[in-house]
This record gives structure tokens, sequence and C-alpha cells, in this order.
């Protein structure tokens, strides 16, 4: 039963993983430069609610 769900989760993450590679391999420069703001937007609102704890 167990080895059957362990079986089932690695597939499923095999899968994403090898989609997500193929995908950032074949990343339009409009699509990357999504994700270059998405990390910056990220990483702002972390630097924000840092300094109020402070």
């Amino acid at each position: 039963m167990i080895e059957t769900i362990l079986d089932t989760c690695r597939e499923y993450s095999n899968f994403y993983i090898n989609y997500l590679n193929k995908r950032w391999d074949n990343i339009s420069p409009m699509e990357y430069g999504t994700v270059l703001i998405v990390i910056a937007f990220i990483g702002w609102l972390l630097m924000r609610n840092g300094a109020r704890k402070t």
C-alpha cells in the first residue's frame, strides 16, 4: 500500500520536474522577464515585512 503511494508520488514528481525543465529550456524573453519581476516582487515583500519586525 505505502509502496504504491510512494511510486505514484515519484511518478508525478518526475513528470512535473521533466515538464518544468523542458519549459525552462524553451522560455521566451517575455516569460523570463516575468519570472524576474515575480522574484523581485517576492523579495521586496519579504524585505518589507522583515523591516517591520525589528
